[in-house]
C-alpha cells in the first residue's frame, strides 16, 4: 500500500493536494517518522508526487470506522442492510437506537458494535417507541448495563433513567430559545414539565422571576426534583399533578405546552395567562393539515372570549414520515382590550 513521504513543511500543501485530485486513502491514518510524513495514497496516483519519494507501506494504520453501517454491512446478510440503523442517540453515557423487527437476532450485534465505537458509553438500549399519554419509554436493554446518566446540554444537566422517563435530543435548539426568549421578570407555566426539559433551560439562562413546573409522572417528577437540585435553580416551584386541574390560573406571562398531544389543554393554558400573555404551543400535525394547530388556538381562544396574535409559526423537527413536530408561538388578549 503505497504513501508519499515528505517533508513536515510540506505535509499540509501535500495531503490539500492528494485530497483535491481524490488520491489520498482514507482508509489510512497520515503516519509521523522522524521529519517525514507519510501520506496514503491509491494505487495509480504515484506520478502526480514527482517530487517526492513514493515508500510501500510495511504496516499501515487503519483509520477506526465511525460509521455503524459500515461497521454492519460485513456481518448482516446482504439482503438485510438496507435495514440497518444510521442513527441512533446517546444521552449521557447511554446509547438508544431504533432496530427493525427484521434485525432482532443481530441486535446483540449491533449493541456491542456501538459500545465499541463509543468506549466511553455503558450501556445501548433498543427503543421501541412510546406508551400512553404519560410517553412512557418502551425500552430493552441489549447490550452492557445500567438506564440512569446524566446528561448535559447547552450548560444544563439533566438527570435520567431511559426506562422511565422520553429525552429527546432532536428538541435542543427549541429548549434554549426558550432560554432566549423568556423576558425578566417574568412568571412562566410549564404545563408538561417531565424532568425539566423547558424549566431547566429557563431556569438557568434566563432571568425569569417563577416557573411554575407541572409533572403528572412521579417518576418524572421525581427526576425533575433532582434536577432543579443539580443545577441549583431556586426560584421553580414544582407541582405534581394532571395540569387539567392543578394549572394555577391567571399567573403566567409566558406558558409553554410542550407536549405535542396537548390541544385539549388550550383553555387551561389561557386561563393561567395573566390578563394578556404567550403561549408556546406544541403540536404533531401532518403535513396535510398544516393550519391545524393555529386553528385550534384561535377556536380555544373564541370560546373564552379572547383574542390571538400569532407571532410564530415553526418546525421543530421531523417527527414521522408526512408528519411534523411544531411550535405555535401565539399572544393572548384575555380581555380583547388591545
Amino acid at each position: 500500500m503505497k504513501a508519499v513521504r515528505v517533508p513536515k513543511r510540506d505535509a499540509e500543501r501535500v495531503r490539500r493536494f492528494a485530497e483535491r485530485i481524490g488520491a489520498k486513502d482514507r482508509s489510512r491514518l497520515i503516519v509521523v517518522r522522524g521529519d517525514y510524513v507519510e501520506i496514503p495514497i491509491y494505487d495509480g496516483y504515484e506520478e502526480n508526487f514527482k517530487d517526492y519519494e513514493i515508500v510501500e507501506q510495511e504496516n499501515p494504520v487503519f483509520a477506526k470506522k465511525t460509521d455503524l453501517y459500515e461497521i454492519l454491512k460485513e456481518k448482516i446478510p446482504e439482503d438485510l442492510r438496507h435495514l440497518i440503523p444510521r442513527r441512533y442517540k446517546i444521552l449521557g453515557d447511554l446509547i438508544l437506537i431504533k432496530i427493525p423487527d427484521e434485525l432482532e437476532r443481530f441486535k446483540g450485534l449491533i449493541g456491542e458494535e456501538l459500545l465499541k465505537l463509543h468506549p466511553r458509553c455503558k450501556a445501548v438500549w433498543r427503543d421501541k417507541g412510546k406508551e400512553g399519554m404519560l410517553r412512557k419509554p418502551n425500552v430493552e436493554l441489549i447490550a452492557g448495563k445500567g438506564s440512569v446518566t446524566i446528561h448535559r446540554e447547552n450548560g444544563c444537566l439533566f438527570k435520567l433513567d431511559v426506562t422511565k422517563v422520553m429525552f429527546s435530543p432532536g428538541n435542543q435548539g427549541e429548549r434554549m430559545r426558550m432560554a432566549r426568549v423568556v423576558e425578566e421578570g417574568e412568571v412562566v407555566v410549564d404545563m408538561f414539565a417531565g424532568v425539566g426539559y423547558f424549566t431547566i433551560p429557563i431556569a438557568v439562562h434566563s432571568k425569569a422571576e417563577r416557573i411554575y413546573a407541572i409533572e403528572i409522572n412521579p417518576d418524572s417528577y421525581e427526576l425533575l426534583l433532582e434536577n432543579l437540585r443539580l443545577n441549583e435553580v431556586e426560584n421553580v416551584v414544582p407541582i405534581l399533578g394532571d395540569s387539567m386541574h392543578v394549572t394555577p390560573e391567571n399567573v403566567a406571562d409566558r406558558v409553554v405546552m410542550g407536549h405535542i398531544f396537548c390541544h385539549e389543554f388550550l383553555p387551561v393554558a389561557i386561563r393561567a395567562l395573566k390578563e394578556e400573555g404567550i403561549i408556546h404551543y406544541h403540536e404533531s400535525v401532518p403535513e396535510a393539515v398544516l393550519k391545524r394547530p393555529i386553528e385550534r388556538i384561535k377556536r380555544a381562544c373564541d370560546e373564552l372570549g379572547a383574542e390571538v396574535e400569532i407571532l410564530n409559526f415553526r418546525k421543530v423537527k421531523n417527527y414521522s414520515p408526512g408528519v411534523l413536530h411544531v411550535v405555535v408561538d401565539a399572544k393572548v388578549y384575555k380581555r380583547c382590550s388591545r
